[in-house]
């Protein structure tokens, strides 16, 4: 059976009819509180952003953001909505745990420590709206142009993957309302909520580009903690004992064991295909982390706002408080273990739990907290998936306009004088807002794939991400070694993973079309401007690798299991790495 994105969201409208009835609901208060919010969100962001003037101010902040701001935007953006209501259920659930949290603990310690005192230096080196300016300044405008194009797909891949999972969310908490809209105008639920979401999105964005990310986000963050401190008080008045019991009842359970059991032990299949294994925590996520933290615009370009690379440095390694927001919410998690120790679900809400364990916190929520409340709850989570939306919004429109014939005139005049290009810029928003609600409605058919949807939402951002590491490397040794051979490189780096992720008989099907367009280019455009022999060399191990693809993508996985998003990134960013120097135009030096 064929699946389709039309046809999931016909498959959800037509059950949103049939379901049985969910408890609770929003009041008029509820709602009031969340359109109070939003304004108050939307109003102070205004306030604070100041007068866009320039392509530096829409970009770069005007370079006067504080590190404290900018740092609690960068853990509003990693946070967001899916680890607000996703990580509590990964411990709630049946055979849950806390092992994400070594990923938190270890693995984004040491992927920042990089960031901060080896990526943010090279970026401050001159002025710089994107790490992919840095990349084409060492490797020239062609390395410029894939790895923003590489950026492009990636952030679509991962912020679709994100305002789909808030949109179930909100699914959920918003039901009855979302039932009316489908019967006014025959919009499915899910497609409400993410249209929703693109459009406050890209007002926000509209408002004064990435000062304004920054500060709605920086209030995000204290709406963050704020949430999860009234969801724990009202937890810990509803259950006998409180969250203490809860706590203990956990860990008689064994779900509060830091590491799976046999931590340490397998081999390499082993290694990439346990997420939580030595292996993945130690080396596969840690070395993963450095390209979505450091070489993703959607990270950098908030670090890029600081005045200068020590500010940058400060709000790099202060992120690293997202760490405690993570506990938070596993300690959420734990807290629903015991309320429903002692509280039943509606029918409602426990057949849509047993359908997808990541609803229940929403149905917590809704069913559970009381008036106003909820209201502020749903706020936070609506302003969440806006804030990922429009974060990425404006980092798709720089990348876009860096696209320009006259970009670097524009940078070096520090993108003054240019006042119909931050104009341009919000016509480009708008677009790629479009564009990023058809990706989210389709992220249903990607969900099959993985467990949970945390793990979808890790794996979509990780999905391209090697490349982009790649290339900073290469333009970090400088030379130039790799610029022409990275442009043939990264393509199979992109592949490697998205056929490892994904093998099967399609996959296999779809692979010689795209291996034989790839070689097909190669002959004709990257073959002449070969010397020889190196060029007939070249040819057969771009020809012998491109076969070796196929072959992943037929049997890619490992005995049913496949690649786990903490080595998407590693396993990108080395075939990409080697290959671009074994590609480049003048041969293997040594």
């Amino acid at each position: 059976m064929t699946f389709s994105p039309a046809s999931a969201l016909l498959a959800m409208s037509i059950a949103s009819v049939d379901a049985p009835p969910l408890g609770g609901g929003f009041s008029l208060a509820d709602w009031l509180v969340v359109a109070a919010v939003m304004a108050l969100v939307t109003w102070a962001g205004h306030r604070l952003t100041g007068r866009q003037e320039s392509l530096r101010d829409f970009y770069l902040g005007g370079r006067r953001l504080p590190w404290y701001a900018v740092s609690a935007s960068i853990i509003a953006t990693e946070i967001s909505a899916v680890t607000f209501f996703a990580v509590p259920s990964l411990v709630w659930r049946e055979g849950g745990s806390i092992h994400y949290l070594q990923i938190g603990l270890i693995s984004a310690l040491v992927a920042r420590l990089v960031v901060a005192f080896v990526l943010t230096p090279a970026y401050y080196e001159r002025e710089i709206y994107s790490p992919y300016d840095f990349m084409g300044d060492r490797l020239g405008r062609g390395v410029r142009r894939m790895t923003t194009g590489l950026f492009m797909i990636g952030g679509v891949l991962a912020q679709a993957a994100r305002v789909y999972i808030t949109a179930v969310i909100i699914e959920v908490l918003a039901r009855e309302q979302l039932a009316a809209v489908e019967s006014a105008t025959g919009l499915p639920p899910l497609a409400g909520a993410i249209l929703a979401i693109s459009i406050v999105a890209t007002a926000w964005t509209w408002i004064g580009g990435v000062a304004t990310v920054v500060w709605t986000d920086a209030l995000l963050f204290l709406m963050f903690i704020g949430g999860f401190v009234a969801l724990l008080a009202v937890m810990h008045g509803e259950i006998p004992g409180g969250v203490g019991a809860a706590v203990d009842v956990a860990r008689e359970s064994g779900k509060l064991s830091l590491t799976p059991d046999g931590w340490g032990g397998g081999g390499l299949v082993a290694a990439l295909t346990t997420p939580y294994g030595a292996a993945s925590v130690l080396v596969g996520a840690s070395w993963g982390l450095v390209g979505p933290y450091g070489t993703d615009q959607l990270m950098a370009q908030r670090m890029l706002a600081c005045a200068n690379k020590r500010q940058a440095q400060f709000a790099v390694l202060g992120s690293y408080f997202s760490v405690v927001i993570v506990g938070l919410a596993f300690l959420v998690g734990v807290g629903l273990i015991g309320y429903y120790e002692h509280h039943e679900m509606s029918e409602g809400a426990r057949a849509l739990v047993a359908e997808k364990p990541d609803r229940i916190l929403p149905v917590f929520v809704r069913e559970a907290l009381p008036v106003g409340l909820r209201g502020l709850v749903l706020a936070a989570a609506f302003a969440a998936a806006i804030s990922s939306l429009d974060s990425i919004l404006a980092a798709l429109g720089q990348a876009t306009q860096s696209l320009r014939p006259r970009w670097d005139e524009v940078r070096a005049g520090g993108g003054r004088g240019d006042g119909g290009a931050v104009r341009s810029t919000r016509v480009i928003v708008l677009v790629w807002a479009v564009i990023l609600a058809g990706a989210a409605m389709g992220m249903q058919a990607v969900e099959a794939r993985y467990a949970d949807l945390l793990s979808l939402a890790l794996g979509m951002s990780a999905m391209v991400g090697g490349p982009l590491l790649a290339a900073f490397a290469l333009g970090w040794i400088g030379g130039g070694r790799g610029a022409s051979g990275f442009l043939w490189s990264a393509p199979l780096g992109v592949l490697a993973v998205a056929f490892a992720v994904f093998p099967g008989p399609s996959t296999y099907v779809l692979s010689w079309w795209i291996i034989s367009g790839l070689f097909a280019l190669w002959l004709f455009v990257g073959l002449p401007r070969r010397r020889q022999p190196d060029g007939a060399v070249q040819t057969l191990l771009y020809g012998f690798v491109l076969f070796l693809l196929t072959r992943v993508a037929e049997v890619g996985d490992f005995d049913g299991e496949v690649i786990q998003w903490p080595w998407y990134v590693a396993v990108g960013s080395a075939v990409t790495f080697v290959f671009a120097l074994a590609l480049d135009r003048h041969g293997p030096r040594g």
